[in-house]
């Protein structure tokens, strides 16, 4: 059966109109129009250029800022004679932190669910540096056992907290398909629940005292989607956020010079089997607990808000927050891709 459209046509000795084929342009549109079409491909490409133009405006004055920093940091504060408390402080990178504190004459406060590994570290701190060092057993995800152990500090006469290290996390690798969910509960409790709780117990004092400084250990995952750690990587976006508008809450409130804050982005940190097992073969070499202790420490001490471990990646990280964001997919599409190919994934 003819169309309407075909017979009209021939009832008056017109030609037939032709259909057009699909995907080619309809001849009734006019040729300006099918030109702006044509183009759109080298306009596409045109404003990615300017994309780009305007991250090197914008971003090349803060890449030399942090890279001027590297060479010319600022003065360190001395800590000495303050109460450092950090939880997971028993072991690992909490461990190798107190040590760095001791080391410059800080008091410390150990916090963590290992309660025999926070009194070994809290007496090896003792002999070897003379400071005062306690050890408590905490599950610092719930809210009732971080307001106790203030009270007991208090008790104790350990003198109120200067410095709070959020250190305290756990670690899963598994797709969120795949992920256990009495574990998943447990990494999202302590990994999130625990700045939240630890902050609200200590933050009022350091208000009243005028003086504080409250850090969180995040990660690069909380920077960066780590699709193999998906609910892990939740947890640190969590962290930085929260670190992030814990910052902003200060400086509105006319606080930001007495308490600081500092979020801590590490690269992968070979703290325990688990993680060096993982990392068959990662992209760049992964951080001692040593290495990463002391780049987090001086850090703190020169009061950065934000600290990327190593400090280069922080150049790469400022830089890319100017990039557009088909410009930042393009390059992560890069490095999980790397990844896979390292590690023998297929995903």
């Amino acid at each position: 059966m003819k169309s309407s459209a075909t017979s009209i046509a021939e009832q008056n000795g017109l030609p037939s109109p032709v259909k057009p084929t699909e995907g080619s342009l309809p001849c009734s549109e006019p040729p300006h129009v099918r030109f702006v079409i044509a183009l759109e491909p080298l306009l596409s490409v045109l404003s990615i250029v300017v994309d780009l133009v305007k991250v090197i405006l914008l971003g090349v004055p803060l890449l030399f800022r942090e890279i001027y920093s590297m060479f010319v940091p600022r003065p360190q504060k001395d800590v000495r004679g303050q109460i450092a408390l950090i939880t997971g402080g028993g072991n690992g990178l909490g461990r190798a932190m107190a040590q760095l504190f001791a080391a410059r004459g800080c008091h410390l406060v150990l916090v963590d669910i290992d309660l025999q590994a926070a009194e070994r570290t809290a007496d090896e701190i003792k002999q070897q540096y003379g400071v005062a060092a306690r050890a408590y057993r905490v599950d610092v995800s719930q809210y009732e056992q971080c307001r106790a152990l203030s009270e007991q500090i208090e008790r104790d006469g350990a003198g109120p907290v200067d410095i709070l290290i959020n250190n305290a996390g756990l670690i899963m690798f598994a797709f969120v398909n795949d992920s256990d969910v009495e574990r998943a509960n447990s990494v999202m409790d302590v990994n999130m629940k625990s700045h939240v709780w630890m902050t609200k117990v200590f933050l009022n004092g350091m208000i009243k005292r005028k003086r504080g400084h409250i850090i969180g250990i995040s990660s690069m995952s909380g920077m960066y989607a780590f699709p193999w750690g998906v609910v892990y990587s939740a947890t640190k976006f969590a962290v930085s956020g929260f670190m992030a508008s814990l910052t902003e809450q200060l400086r509105i409130q006319g606080l930001s010079k007495s308490v600081r804050t500092t979020c801590v982005n590490p690269y992968y940190v070979t703290t325990r089997k688990d993680v060096i097992e993982f990392l068959q073969k990662p992209r760049f070499a992964p951080l001692t607990v040593d290495q990463a202790a002391q780049d987090i420490v001086k850090g703190i001490l020169r009061e950065d808000i934000v600290v990327t471990v190593p400090r280069l990646f922080g150049v790469f990280t400022r830089f890319m927050l100017f990039f557009p964001v088909p410009v930042q997919q393009l390059v992560r599409d890069y490095l999980i891709r790397e990844y896979e190919l390292n590690n023998n994934l297929h995903i």
